[in-house]
């Protein structure tokens, strides 16, 4: 059989199944474990499976986008280590863009009044922290999303193109191998004007979000850092 219907069978197997076993796949197709393993590898690194032990599934885009009230219930510990981790790195910076989010939250706990900063932010969920730490901080306009809370929209778009900045730290909703993604196209150029827009930028992401793939690309994996609770 050759390697595009192998392929094919693999995908249609996937789409039916949602996961499936090497096993299984090796004898569906009639091959031998290493032809298996090359055909799940090239797969892989089309972005279009993950491979698991002993099997694979299949890469999907998620439709649901979780609104911040429930996100923040999720995953504290990993969120407050990231937050953690995300405030050492701000040393001598004093223009920080802080995108809106749980995990970006978390950061704000790990500052100080005392810190010669300023904060851009479009995360309505961020102000009271700031406001309460006496941090100077610069709410960008924008249409106002009530799920997720942050301000987006065309006038955010050109709010933040005004601004340059030391560090960003931006949030996802998933990331892979090949990149980092929220729901929101609208907020999705609002993440990526950040990052062009800073000297430093990077991603802060927990470990469930792993391999979770939404519609629109943040950016690519090679072009921000991620910073996750793992080590």
């Amino acid at each position: 059989m050759i390697l595009e219907k192998r392929l094919e069978i693999i995908i249609d197997t996937l789409k039916k199944e949602e996961a499936v076993s090497n096993k299984f796949l090796t004898d569906k197709l009639g091959v031998s474990e290493s032809t298996l393993r090359r055909d799940l590898s090239y797969l892989q690194d089309m972005g279009k499976i993950t491979r698991v032990h002993g099997g694979a599934v299949l890469n999907s885009i998620a439709a649901r986008e979780i609104n911040f009230t429930d996100n923040q219930k999720t995953m504290l510990q990993e969120k407050s280590l990231i937050g953690q981790k995300a405030a050492r790195l701000i040393k001598d910076a004093k223009f920080i863009y802080l995108d809106a989010g749980s995990t970006c939250n978390e950061l704000i706990d790990y500052l100080s009044s005392d810190q010669d900063i300023t904060v851009v932010t479009n995360g309505l969920m961020h102000l009271d922290k700031l406001i309460n730490k006496n941090i100077p901080t610069i709410l960008l306009e924008g249409e106002v999303k009530p799920a997720t809370k942050v301000t987006t929209g065309s006038k955010t778009l050109e709010a933040i193109a005004r601004y340059n900045f030391d560090l960003a730290f931006i949030g996802a909703n998933g990331f892979d191998k090949r990149g980092f993604y929220t729901a929101d196209v609208n907020e999705a150029v609002v993440k990526s004007k950040a990052i062009e827009n800073s000297t430093r930028a990077y991603v802060l992401a927990d470990s469930s979000k792993e391999n979770v793939k939404y519609f629109a690309t943040i950016a690519k994996r090679d072009e921000i850092k991620l910073i996750t609770e793992e080590k």
